[in-house]
């Protein structure tokens, strides 16, 4: 895996969270369709497995690959609430700017080792906008009455 795939995993996680913590348990037989094959998803199947998975990679990689240092850089920069910038890190560090690029860096590297068990089809994020839009669910009702 790259380190812009790293970093926009690192981005997205919140999401990610946010739609693990809120989707409710895994069921057995959601697990093993999932390991027999890379099933397509389409706009009607949100996999909680694959979701779950991201988060759980992320989760351990930080929290055991990086040392304190690095772990705290990308959780500031990106899995806190409030996100800052590396200089925004420096200054509340009271470090200086260019070790806490470094740390940044060598985080990366690492957590994009470590991360490379996900293939491209877990990472990618469908758009979910369609949920959320009304008018979706009206065309298709008025479409199959006519």
């Amino acid at each position: 895996m790259d380190n812009n795939q790293v970093t926009e995993l690192l981005k997205d996680y919140r999401s990610y969270e946010y739609a693990v913590n809120n989707c409710g348990p895994i069921q057995d037989d959601e697990v093993l369709p999932y390991i027999i094959s890379e099933r397509m998803r389409d706009k009607n199947t949100w996999d909680k497995v694959r979701y779950n998975r991201i988060v759980n990679l992320i989760d351990g990689a930080v929290n055991n690959v990086l040392n304190d240092d690095q772990r705290s850089v990308i959780m500031k920069k990106y899995l806190d609430r409030n996100t800052m910038t590396l200089a925004q890190i420096a200054a509340a560090t009271q470090r200086d700017a260019s070790r806490v690029s470094r740390l940044h860096t060598e985080a990366i590297r690492k957590l994009s080792i470590a991360l490379e068990p996900l293939s491209e089809k877990e990472t990618e994020i469908n758009n979910l906008d369609y949920m959320f839009d009304r008018n979706i669910g009206l065309h298709e009702m008025h479409t199959k009455s006519a």
